[in-house]
């Protein structure tokens, strides 16, 4: 059975990632603050496919360890980590955010993923030298959510493009680590413009007294009808990565 350990399914494209992979047949590990009703009712059921695990992913020390993650792929034939949690917010001139917004942004963009990882990877991995890492026990695929953010500047969230684009360079690194071993796959994921909570939040500071130059870009792709939905984007990341 494949496991799957993702982040930040209560909404959005987590949750309809949740739905997919839940209904392919996969054991589920998810992490996060909150839980739909529907999940928490699946994994009082079937505890042995769902396992609904809390974690504040602002705190990274929250996160499971390597014994935890040990205990949950043991008998795995394939594993996969999708990052799918992220932080958009805080919104406004650079001069003008609160260094604890900044903080919670680093940690859930940027930190958390790599902290995450590294525990996976720590369970996988039993042997490093100085020249060479051990091929990896049996196929493992990482999946990081990304943003056009972060490779296209957008004025009043630099937090959250940088703190994208760093995560992105952080897998870019561990995909030329593992360049080598076919049972490796790493993959930075732009999932466009998609009608979530986030980009509410983003048309929120659009209507908001802070600095947004964009904000009315993002207005008008929501008023015409521009955004794909969760779903549409749930189901070409499952087709394109993990079919």
């Amino acid at each position: 059975m494949r496991s799957v350990i993702i982040t930040g399914v209560s909404r959005g494209i987590g949750e309809a990632l949740f739905r997919r992979l839940y209904d392919a047949g996969d054991r589920i590990l998810a992490l996060g603050r909150h839980f739909t009703e529907s999940q928490v009712a699946l994994a009082e059921g079937q505890p042995d496919r769902v396992r609904l695990r809390q974690a504040d992913l602002s705190v990274p020390a929250s996160l499971p360890s390597s014994g935890e993650l040990a205990s949950f792929i043991q008998d795995a034939d394939e594993v996969v980590l999708i990052h799918n949690a992220g932080m958009i917010e805080p919104a406004g001139a650079v001069g003008a955010l609160t260094p604890a917004e900044i903080i919670d942004a680093a940690m859930v963009n940027l930190a958390s993923p790599i902290v995450l990882t590294n525990a996976l990877l720590a369970v996988e991995l039993p042997k490093y030298t100085k020249v060479s890492i051990d091929l990896v026990r049996r196929p493992i695929t990482v999946l990081y959510i990304s943003s056009r953010a972060a490779h296209q500047t957008v004025s009043g969230f630099a937090v959250y493009g940088a703190t994208k684009r760093g995560s992105e360079f952080f897998f870019e690194a561990l995909a030329a680590q593992h360049a080598d071993d076919p049972h490796v796959r790493v993959v930075n994921v732009d999932p466009g413009a998609v009608d979530t909570a986030m980009q509410g939040q983003v048309r929120e500071a659009a209507a908001s007294e802070v600095y947004f130059p964009m904000g009315d870009f993002f207005v008008d792709l929501h008023r015409s009808g521009q955004l794909a939905s969760a779903d549409e984007v749930a189901e070409q990341i499952v087709a394109a990565h993990l079919a």
